[in-house]
C-alpha cells in the first residue's frame, strides 16, 4: 500500500532539512580581537589588521543545549522518513549528505584545526608569486638605491594617504600644496570624490596597504602599483557618514636617487630643498623655486583609482569568519641561510629574549584592547598601527560596546621572515594563540562571541627596531629601553623620563603589523 505524506509529515521534513542548516551555519565560529580584523568592507569581505567582532557558535552564551535536542529529534524523523517513506527519505538523505560533504570540506580548508600541524605545515611564499616578485624587485632597487627601505616606504605612504585626503576636505588650494606628490590628475580624482558643501575629512585609517607590483627597474624611472583599504569619515553641512573605501595608486620615481632617511621620509616636506610645503605664484617651491611635477626628487604619485566605496562604519559585531589558522606557514625563500647570517651580524641578538618580548607586547596589547586603555599599548606599536588600533577603540565606544579577550595565551611561535636594510630590522613570527573573545554593551550583555567556549587563532606579527639598537638586548620588561626608568609615554610615543621616542622602534623591537593568515603573502 501507498503512503503518502500528509501536511504535518511536510512540515516536519522541511523542519529536518531547517534545523540541519541552521546547525551547519552556528558551527561557523566567528570572534574578535586586537590584530584580529574588522571587515572594512563588511559582511565578511575584505580584512584588515583591526579588531573583529562576530558572533560565535551557540550564541552570546555559548549554551546549545536547545539546538542539540533539536537537531536529535530531526534526525530522529529523518530515521523514519526513509524507512516509512523512501522515495522522499532517500532523496533527502542523499541531498543532506552531499551538502555536508561539501560543507565540512569548504571548512576544513578555512577553519582552525589546532597546533599540532604546526612543525610540518611550512611552505615556501615562492608560491605566492606577486610578493616573491616585489620583494625580488626591492632587492635590485636598493643596488641603485642603498637607502630604500620598505619599512621607511611603508610609513611614507600611510602618511601621504591619510594628508591627501584630508587636504581634499580643504578643497583645491590645500591639496594644491601637495603638488610635489601628487600630480594633476591625482589630485583631481581625489576631489572628484567630494560631495557638494564638504567641510571636513578625517577619521583616516588605512587599514592595510600592498605592492602589487613594481617595473621599470631596467630604466631611469621605477614605478609601483599599491592598493590601499581604508577607512574615513566625511563631514557634509555638519553630518557626518562613514565610508570604507578601497583605491589603487600608482607611483614613480628616478631610480636611482638615493631614499631620504626615515624622519625626513614621513615629514612631507618640500622634496628638493626639505622645507615645509608652500607654493609660489607660479605652483613653485616657496623657499628653493623648484616646482616639482615628477619622481626626480622622491615618489610621485601619477594617478589614483578609487576601486570601491561604501557608505558604512565598522562592522563592530557582524559575523566575521576565521580563515588560515591550518594554512601552512608562508616562510621566506632561504630562510635558514638569512637568519645564519642575521645572527652573525647581531652576536648580541637573542630568539629566546626577543621572543619573550614579543608575548610581553601580546599580553600588554591585549590587556589594554579588553579594558579599552589603549595609551597603556602606546609603547610597543608604530603610530600606524596604534594609531589604526585607536581608530577601533574608538568606534567600540560610540556604541557603547567592549570588545573583551579573556584568558589570552600564546600557544607556539615560528619566526618567518628577517628583512635587513640601512636603517631597519625587521623580524616576523607567526604566532598562534587561544582565549575567550566576545563582545558586550554597556550593560554587560554579550552580543557575540563567548565567554566560554576557547578560540583558537593565528596571525604575523612584525616587529621592527632601528639598527642602531641592534648591540642592546630586548627587555623583557615594562621599563624604558632607553633609560631604564618605568615605561611612561606620551601621546607621541616618547619618553617622559628620558625624552627618547620609544615607538620608534630606535631603542628596542616594537610591533608595526599584524597580516591575517589569509592574506599574508610573506
Amino acid at each position: 500500500m501507498k503512503r503518502w505524506l500528509t501536511p504535518k509529515a511536510i512540515y516536519r521534513a522541511a523542519l529536518v532539512v531547517a534545523v540541519i542548516a541552521l546547525s551547519a551555519f552556528l558551527a561557523i565560529e566567528v570572534f574578535g580581537r586586537v590584530g584580529g580584523g574588522h571587515s572594512y568592507g563588511g559582511g565578511g569581505g575584505s580584512r584588515s589588521s583591526g579588531s573583529r567582532g562576530g558572533s560565535s557558535s551557540g550564541g552570546g552564551s555559548g549554551d546549545g543545549g536547545a539546538l542539540v535536542y533539536l537537531i536529535f529529534q530531526a534526525f530522529r524523523f529523518l530515521i523514519y522518513l526513509t524507512i516509512q517513506y523512501p522515495l522522499v527519505g532517500i532523496p533527502l538523505d542523499i541531498a543532506l549528505v552531499a551538502g555536508a560533504v561539501f560543507f565540512f570540506r569548504r571548512k576544513a580548508r578555512a577553519m582552525t584545526t589546532g597546533f599540532s600541524s604546526m612543525a610540518a605545515a611550512t611552505r615556501s611564499y615562492e608560491s605566492s608569486d606577486s610578493s616573491e616578485v616585489v620583494a625580488r624587485g626591492f632587492e635590485r632597487l636598493r643596488k641603485f638605491d642603498p637607502n630604500f627601505s620598505e619599512i621607511v616606504f611603508t610609513d611614507f605612504c600611510y602618511a601621504l594617504y591619510g594628508k591627501a585626503h584630508d587636504a581634499r576636505g580643504g578643497g583645491s588650494a590645500k591639496l594644491d600644496l601637495f603638488s610635489p606628490y601628487l600630480s594633476e590628475e591625482a589630485r583631481r580624482s581625489l576631489l572628484e570624490r567630494n560631495p557638494q558643501g564638504l567641510q571636513e575629512v578625517k577619521g583616516i585609517i588605512v587599514g592595510s596597504m600592498r605592492v602589487e607590483g613594481i617595473r621599470g627597474l631596467d630604466t631611469t624611472v621605477v614605478g609601483l602599483s599599491l592598493f590601499f583599504e581604508s577607512n574615513y569619515t566625511e563631514v557634509v553641512q555638519g553630518s557626518e557618514m562613514t565610508y570604507y573605501a578601497s583605491e589603487r595608486w600608482e607611483l614613480a620615481r628616478k631610480r636611482d636617487v638615493l631614499s631620504p632617511p626615515p624622519a625626513q621620509a614621513t615629514a612631507l616636506h618640500c622634496p628638493r630643498c626639505g622645507a615645509p610645503l608652500q607654493r609660489d605664484t607660479v605652483g613653485a617651491c616657496a623657499f628653493c623655486g623648484t616646482k616639482i611635477d615628477s619622481g626626480e626628487f622622491q615618489w610621485f604619485v601619477k594617478n589614483i583609482q578609487l576601486v570601491e566605496r561604501e557608505a558604512r562604519g565598522p562592522q563592530l559585531t557582524s559575523d566575521v569568519q576565521e580563515v588560515g589558522t591550518n594554512y601552512e606557514s608562508i616562510v621566506q625563500p632561504n630562510f635558514p641561510a638569512i637568519r645564519a647570517q642575521f645572527e652573525l651580524n647581531n652576536p648580541a641578538f637573542s630568539w629566546g629574549q626577543f621572543q619573550e618580548r614579543a608575548r610581553l607586547i601580546f599580553t600588554e596589547l591585549q590587556g589594554a584592547w579588553s579594558s579599552m586603555n589603549w595609551e597603556k599599548a602606546r609603547p610597543h606599536e608604530t603610530d600606524n598601527i596604534f594609531q589604526m588600533h585607536q581608530y577601533w577603540i574608538d568606534a567600540y565606544r560610540r556604541q557603547q560596546l567592549r570588545n573583551v579577550v579573556d584568558n589570552a595565551a600564546i600557544t607556539a611561535i615560528q619566526p618567518v621572515r628577517i628583512l635587513e636594510d640601512a636603517f631597519y630590522q625587521g623580524i616576523t613570527l607567526r604566532i598562534w594563540a587561544q582565549g575567550l573573545d566576545y563582545t558586550v554593551d554597556a550593560n554587560g550583555r554579550i552580543l557575540s562571541g563567548s565567554n566560554r567556549n576557547l578560540r583558537q587563532w593565528s596571525e604575523y606579527w612584525t616587529f621592527i627596531r632601528n639598527k642602531q639598537a641592534q648591540s642592546n638586548e630586548a627587555r623583557t620588561d615594562l621599563n624604558c629601553p632607553n633609560c631604564g626608568s618605568p615605561l611612561k609615554v606620551n601621546a607621541s610615543g616618547i619618553c617622559e623620563f628620558c625624552g627618547g621616542k620609544i615607538t620608534s622602534g630606535e631603542f628596542d623591537w616594537v610591533l608595526s603589523k599584524i597580516e591575517q593568515d589569509e592574506s599574508y603573502s610573506g
